[in-house]
């Protein structure tokens, strides 16, 4: 990334030095690839210098400006710095740079001499060469998600910091309404995390010491925990092989008289089959919870995911596709009683301030978080579309590498929180990718039915064949609204290069 101080700016624009020529490409590029900045401080400045002294030139700018990203100047000024002592401008814009660790691109002698931010143009060339050689496509990139949104989670931040209420309030009810619209709920109610958002909304269904729920074999660990923690046991069944999400045919042999609910997980951001499983939960007179913690916007049948059953859980952990800038999680649903309970639950069991009516816990959306999950709420379904986009890449390019690719319902619309491929050799494909630069993840390397945590439920190896082998042989490739196309064809080239190990 990159910021160009004042002078550059007008020398590139009006070529009063001769050089635009030159450099130009270079600004180009930086704005080809969004990573050209400017500082705040600069705006006014140099709208005045194009005013006053190259009018012919002011439209230019103003063009210029719109396609650059602008950075706060922080409120924190070090007056003793050595750069703010000779020069304040410079300093300005070098703690501008630093936020977002940014180069400072100045024919400025002085600048160079005094920053370590700042850099003369014809270093450039060799810097981007360096770091191009030296890069290393990221799994999924959170910073560029940060930098697009910098300006509305600035607004957001400082609208709560403002607002003098920092528990819950209206930036948490704002988010809470508007999340409902977006998943064609009723009700959303905010909590700490995804895990608190299942627990919770298991407490609020009735579940409890002794009672069994029935979980997939194939799933983050925190479906499982969530029903420990209510002193209920899950029970798992295995996935249907081709979408990884749990296999409807297999649930009711798992019912018995202790079952309480049902509790499939939308994994990897696909829905999973919700109409076979309601239709065994209404034969039973059971409950539905569903684990949406990777399925933000995703469809089933045409609807949002948000109340096919009787409630919904979410998580807003950074690396979701609505993550939050930490931790957070809500549920969704149309049934009032719920969304009450679980509203009291998460606040010590309190309606009202300091009576009681049930013992609760402390599991409240922060507002901070809601005020960037509402940025993001925005930009979402765009984000998701671009998910989508390399998803169908790497679909189209890789169909005949002998990897087992994602098979996509004619019901389902995904949203691509992974792009989890199947491969016999997986470590040994994820090491050789590791190798060309390209980072690879495992979701998940060990079913919950062996995890030690849940040794004492007696599961043995091969008692879950389905899930086993899938956990032997998946990796998450690359995936995110900010891979840009030439790392997804990186990615797509070494697969069908090494995919055949």
């Amino acid at each position: 990334m990159y910021l160009f101080d004042n002078n550059f700016v007008i020398d590139i624009i009006t070529d009063r030095a001769g050089i635009s020529a030159k450099y130009s490409d270079i600004v180009i590029f930086c704005l080809k690839y969004e990573q050209a900045f400017l500082s705040s401080s600069q705006l006014h400045n140099l709208r005045f210098v194009f005013k006053k002294h190259y009018k012919e030139y002011y439209q230019d700018y103003l063009i210029f400006e719109k396609k650059c990203k602008i950075i706060k100047t922080p409120s924190y000024v070090d007056f003793d710095a050595p750069l703010a002592e000779i020069d304040m401008d410079d300093y300005l814009i070098e703690l501008s740079a630093q936020l977002v660790n940014a180069k400072v691109l100045t024919l400025d002698k002085q600048f160079i001499v005094m920053s370590n931010l700042a850099m003369h143009p014809d270093d450039f060339y060799q810097l981007a060469l360096r770091e191009a050689e030296s890069e290393k496509i990221p799994f999924l990139d959170l910073k560029a998600a940060q930098q697009e949104l910098s300006s509305e989670l600035e607004q957001g931040f400082d609208r709560v910091l403002n607002s003098g209420w920092y528990i819950l309030g209206a930036e948490v009810e704002a988010f809470e309404a508007e999340y409902a619209a977006y998943c064609e709920a009723k009700y959303c109610v905010g909590v700490a995390n995804g895990l608190d958002a299942l627990h919770l909304a298991l407490l609020a269904l009735g579940v409890g010491e002794g009672d069994e729920v029935i979980v997939p074999s194939n799933t983050y660990i925190a479906t499982w925990l969530a029903v420990s923690q209510c002193g209920a046991i899950p029970v798992p069944v295995e996935p249907d092989p081709a979408t990884y999400n749990i296999d409807p045919t297999r649930i009711e042999a798992a019912i018995t008289p202790r079952t309480k609910v049902i509790l499939p997980v939308h994994l990897y951001g696909q829905p999973a089959d919700m109409e076979p499983i309601l239709a065994v939960s209404r034969k039973f007179g059971l409950r539905v919870l569903e684990d949406g913690a990777q399925a933000h916007g995703a469809r089933y049948q045409g609807k949002a995911l948000g109340a096919q059953g009787d409630v919904v859980a979410w998580s807003f952990y950074p690396g979701k596709n609505l993550g939050a800038i930490g931790d957070g999680g809500a549920i969704t649903t149309n049934d009032a009683d719920i969304a009450e309970r679980i509203s009291v639950l998460r606040n010590y069991g309190s309606r009202v301030k300091y009576v009681n009516d049930v013992r609760g816990f402390n599991s409240r959306l922060d507002p901070l978080q809601a005020a960037a999950l509402r940025a993001k709420l925005k930009v979402l379904d765009s984000w998701n579309a671009r998910r989508a986009e390399v998803a169908g890449h790497y679909t189209r390019e890789l169909a005949d590498t002998g990897l087992i690719l994602p098979f996509v319902p004619e019901w389902a619309e995904p949203v691509w929180h992974l792009y989890v491929v199947q491969h016999p050799q997986r470590e040994a494909l994820q090491q050789r990718l590791n190798q060309l630069g390209i980072s690879t993840l495992i979701h998940y390397p060990i079913p919950p039915h062996l995890q030690a945590a849940y040794a004492e439920l007696g599961f043995d190896k091969d008692d879950f064949p389905i899930a086993e082998k899938i956990h032997q042989n998946v990796l998450s490739l690359p995936i995110g609204p900010h891979l840009d196309k030439a790392s997804v064809e990186v990615t797509i080239k070494a697969l069908l290069a090494v995919s055949k190990i």
